[in-house]
């Protein structure tokens, strides 16, 4: 009888045990669970942080693709304004056979204009592009037509190109408008041909 008894004690303390040691894997497993809510909640954030990111430099780009866009309009409406006071300075009027006059206050007048213009123009760091002792460059020149002269060589310039952007890394506003050598006669000085073209 003392021996069932004592049977019974240890089972007792054996379905004691069991019922006691059960309930200690709840919190790891609780925890194991806040641990990979709380991993999936860091990886949601950074992934919204990098889409923030990623939109805020998207956003500034745009905005700066559309300031430049407009200054870049800007810019070629003064150009072809720079192009009309040259265009004025060689007409300027004058008593036929007479060379042009400095002092003519007319002439000045144009000339003084034009300088403030091109100064505006250096101001946001617009350059005419050099077209003497310059081979032909397609990427700095717009070739019209072609005349006598030496191979890839600018013969006669047409209009005046202009580039903007630092002297390290400037890019074309506006091409040279340029006469290419035909290959059929020796290398010459440019000409300028500008002031043969109809005015607008």
């Amino acid at each position: 009888m003392i021996a069932d008894e004592q049977a019974v004690e240890q089972h007792d303390d054996v379905v004691e045990t069991g019922l006691e040691s059960e309930p200690a894997s709840e919190p790891e497993s609780e925890f194991d669970a806040l641990r990979q809510e709380s991993a999936r909640n860091l990886a949601g954030w950074q992934r919204a942080q990098a889409d923030y990111e990623n939109l805020k430099r998207r956003s500034a780009q745009d905005v700066r693709d559309r300031v430049q866009q407009s200054q870049r309009g800007i810019l070629l409406d003064l150009l072809d304004l720079a192009d009309d006071f040259e265009r004025a300075e060689r007409e300027a009027p004058q008593a036929p056979g007479d060379d042009p006059d400095p002092d003519d206050p007319w002439r000045k007048g144009v000339e003084l204009i034009s300088q403030k213009l091109h100064a505006l123009l250096l101001k946001q760091q617009v350059s005419r592009i050099e077209t003497a002792n310059h081979p032909f460059d397609p990427e700095l020149h717009e070739a019209v037509g072609q005349l006598p002269g030496g191979h890839n060589e600018i013969v006669a310039v047409l209009r005046t190109g202009y580039t903007i952007g630092p002297t390290s890394n400037p890019r074309v506003l506006r091409a040279t408008q340029v006469m290419v050598g035909d290959g059929s006669i020796e290398s010459s000085e440019p000409q300028d041909l500008a002031e043969d073209l109809p005015t607008e």
